[in-house]
């Protein structure tokens, strides 16, 4: 990345933003303590594996269902803090309001990709619970996992939405 070691994270001043970013965050720890579940019942069956000679029944199941549901509900709190990777190489020695221009197109694309995601998860959640699909061993709805994924990508459409606004903001300084 080009900016400065000590460049400020992109925090937003107006209430909007503040609002836009509490939500992410939240989202983001609601994700992290999946994932803490999710490494609690792996280390449970890795010991059970090693002190019993048995795994937990369905544990990869639940690992992916947990990671799918955690990554999603990073992803808004990512796009408010710029965490996404950008490669820069062709616009780092470009002008500031130029580079701007660039990241709100980005975050305009990154919208446009986030809600069609969003639109297409309700569409799949609305269908796995209609036909009634559960996980193989443990019989977990799958439609379940989709609950949080679906506002997670609302979410980070967003959160883009609010990012390209403030770069075109920017871009205009």
């Amino acid at each position: 990345m080009s900016e400065p070691i000590d460049e400020d994270v992109f925090a937003p001043s107006d209430p909007l933003g503040r609002v836009v970013l509490l939500v992410c965050r939240g989202f983001a720890l609601a994700g992290g303590l999946v994932l803490v579940a999710v490494a609690a019942m792996s280390a449970a069956s890795v010991g059970s594996r090693w002190l019993f000679d048995r795994s937990l029944m369905g544990d990869f199941e639940l690992v992916q269902l947990g990671c799918a549901i955690a990554v999603s509900t990073f992803l808004p709190y990512c796009q408010m803090r710029r965490g996404h990777v950008i490669v820069d190489f062709f616009t780092v020695n470009l002008a500031r309001h130029i580079r701007a221009w660039f990241d709100a197109f980005g975050a305009l694309a990154l919208t446009a990709c986030a809600a069609l995601v969003a639109w297409r998860m309700l569409d799949g959640l609305i269908d796995a619970r209609a036909s009634g699909e559960s996980s193989m061993l443990l019989g977990v709805p799958i439609w379940l996992a989709y609950l949080p994924i679906v506002p997670s990508f609302a979410l980070l459409a967003i959160a883009g939405c609010y990012t390209a606004w403030a770069d075109f903001k920017r871009q205009r300084q």
